[in-house]
């Protein structure tokens, strides 16, 4: 028995992104064609991959194992493809992207990315959006990932991918209506952090600051220490943190766009930082699904 890359790959999208709709307009099908390819694939294997679970679809047993094998295939095609076209590239491409993304699933696409392309050095940079796009224009890093709309005087930047920016902290925070938000922030220049006061005195919402810092990982630190709530939107919530916006009846914050800046001088001419474009840019439009911001 041979299993198709195709349904493998409706699967896993069908999983990480929640249902058959959203994988359909992720794949540019209809949500019958993913319906009758995920039949297939079962019909295929001999056992059911989903089963009803309230008005969802839950995976199996043998659901969960195929999905498992199915993303290490996939992977091993992506990197088959990528070591195909890359087996000459060489150069070094400096990437610089922020902790959010530095902490989720981006370092394993570049690890794979550097399994492929052995004679490319890729030299990583983990900081705030700001610094690494004044990095940028002064030619220090090649390719960077950021929050935000490209701006005018930023040129080779271009927008990939959008997030809601959400109100993130420990389940079950503690805050009756009305009282005072306890907020965890980032130093300034932060845009979150001016998107989060504005909403709250747009609604009349008390609130204070418990915690300033220059870092993220500070920042989530003392939300899962359960000192207050983080303003943010990110690729991936850390353990043990949820949106807690409806809940706490927050106002709903504005979305941002996630960016992608290559220097058009220094980096124009490099193939491996044009391949490594080309990778990043698929893989954050198809791992950053838009959501419902809370």
């Amino acid at each position: 028995m041979l299993l198709d890359l195709p349904s493998l790959q409706t699967l896993v999208t069908a999983v990480e992104l929640g249902g058959f709709g959203k994988a359909a307009q992720r794949l540019h099908r209809t949500p019958g064609a993913v319906s009758l390819q995920i039949k297939a694939l079962e019909e295929r294997v001999g056992t059911p991959l989903f089963r009803k679970q309230g008005r969802q679809q839950a995976l199996t047993e043998a659901g969960e194992l195929l999905v498992g094998h199915a993303r290490r295939l996939i992977a091993l095609n992506d990197e088959a493809v990528l070591s195909l076209q890359g087996a000459r590239m060489q150069g070094t491409v400096r990437f610089g992207m922020p902790q959010d993304f530095a902490d989720g699933w981006l370092p394993a696409t570049l690890a794979r990315f550097a399994r492929a392309h052995p004679a490319v050095r890729i030299d990583i940079r983990v900081d705030r959006s700001s610094a690494l796009l004044a990095q940028l224009q002064a030619g220090e890093v090649d390719l960077v990932l950021a929050f935000g709309e490209p701006s005018g005087g930023q040129a080779g930047g271009q927008t990939i991918a959008r997030l809601p920016t959400q109100w993130i902290a420990q389940p079950g925070l503690p805050l009756p209506p009305g009282e005072s938000v306890p907020l965890l922030l980032l130093e300034q220049p932060c845009s979150f952090r001016q998107a989060a006061i504005a909403a709250l005195e747009r609604t009349g919402r008390p609130w204070h600051t418990v915690l300033t810092s220059a870092s993220v990982s500070a920042i989530w630190a003392a939300a899962q220490a359960g000192l207050g709530v983080a303003p943010r939107a990110t690729a991936q919530i850390p353990a043990g943190l949820a949106a807690v916006g409806k809940p706490l009846g927050l106002p709903v914050l504005p979305w941002v766009a996630v960016s992608l800046h290559r220097d058009s001088v220094g980096g124009a001419n490099n193939p491996a930082v044009e391949h490594l474009q080309a990778v990043v840019q698929e893989v954050v439009a198809g791992r950053l699904v838009p959501g419902t911001a809370d």
